[in-house]
């Protein structure tokens, strides 16, 4: 048992310190070209804003992570702080866990707005534009913020007056160390807030794509032989986008569900600080889950692409005519300098001859 116990805190230092730091630089360069893809005036869709506040929310949860796990692993001694006690125990740990709700609804908010622009076409119009959507990430982050408000009671920060100068600066609450906290991670922030709306995903892709199979079927009776190879290329390509999505979605974040209900379940025969680490390690899932939606864009997503390739055109761009502009002034600066001095050397040499 000693031995799974020092190679489950082993893996825990290596996710949080290694494979943690690796994903939030990943992470945020992916998501930041994210934003800056679906904000340009061609990709501008109630689907696109959908996926900018996705963005945003795995950006959230991508540096709490680090600043509420990984951190804590590269310098322990911080956990004795009592300014990062507060940080700890009032902003990052309830705010991790709402970047992570809010980036899972998030998706079912981009699946359910594909859905009906696939299946309700004559209502795409009145239900798929930019003031619906704005309304849709409203309300979703509000229910999300309300429904995490117990993560906010989950610790307390501890003077040093009332500790020892070792011990951590932050502690479960009564609520935290109860059977209501236990309750709600498992009834609440488990099933409805992750499985939920993994169940939702899966149902409504398997609708997405019998749809487009039903319709692309009819279509493909009056096309030519070349038309139809097109159709079928088209389908298998968003068939394929839907499934990597979905399941993706389902094998990072069911890793960290499991061990999460069952830490907060606490089975008498269970060793519950080797479950305490497991469940650490799961948390990379969600990490990741944050990190790669980027290359999951430009894997299966054509227009996706084409529009990151143009925004890195435009950037180098205008990077290359901020320094053509720059050489050009500082070759008048030298220029003007080289006249001046000349000038003054013709005055010099004129007055001397007086």
């Amino acid at each position: 048992m000693a031995d799974i116990m020092a190679m489950a805190k082993k893996m825990h230092w290596t996710t949080s310190t290694i494979f943690g730091t690796v994903f939030l630089i990943i992470g945020l360069i992916g998501n930041t070209l994210s934003l800056l893809v679906w904000n340009r005036k061609s990709m501008q869709s109630s689907t696109g804003y959908y996926l900018i506040a996705q963005a945003i929310a795995d950006i959230t949860v991508l540096v709490f992570f680090y600043l509420t796990d990984s951190i804590k692993m590269i310098d322990p001694a911080i956990t004795t702080s009592y300014a990062y006690g507060v940080f700890f125990a009032y902003i990052g740990y309830p705010v991790f866990f709402l970047g992570v709700v809010v980036s899972i609804w998030m998706t079912v908010g981009v699946t359910v707005d594909r859905y009906i622009q696939v299946c309700w076409i004559h209502r795409a119009k009145a239900f798929c534009n930019r003031k619906r959507a704005f309304v849709g990430i409203g309300l979703i982050t509000g229910l999300c913020f309300i429904v995490n408000l117990p993560h906010f009671k989950t610790f307390y920060a501890i003077p040093a007056s009332d500790r020892q100068p070792s011990d951590n600066a932050f502690a479960f609450t009564e609520f935290g160390a109860g059977e209501g906290s236990m309750r709600y991670e498992f009834w609440v922030h488990c099933i409805v807030l992750v499985l939920v709306p993994w169940f939702t995903i899966f149902v409504l892709n398997l609708l997405i794509i019998h749809r487009v199979v039903k319709t692309n079927q009819k279509m493909s009776a009056g096309k030519t032989l070349k038309g139809k190879d097109k159709t079928r290329r088209a389908e298998n390509q968003l068939t394929r986008l839907l499934l990597i999505v979905t399941f993706t979605f389902l094998v990072l974040i069911a890793l960290q569900c499991i061990t999460q209900c069952f830490y907060m379940l606490k089975p008498k025969s269970a060793n519950l600080q080797l479950v305490d680490e497991a469940f650490s390690v799961a948390k990379l899932g969600v990490v990741i889950n944050s990190s790669i939606n980027f290359f999951l864009y430009c894997l299966s997503g054509q227009r996706f692409r084409r529009e990151l390739f143009n925004l890195l055109h435009l950037l180098k761009s205008k990077e290359d005519e901020s320094s053509i502009i720059h050489n050009t002034d500082s070759s008048a600066s030298t220029a003007s300098f080289s006249l001046n001095k000349s000038s003054k050397y013709v005055v010099s040499n004129t007055t001397s001859a007086v």
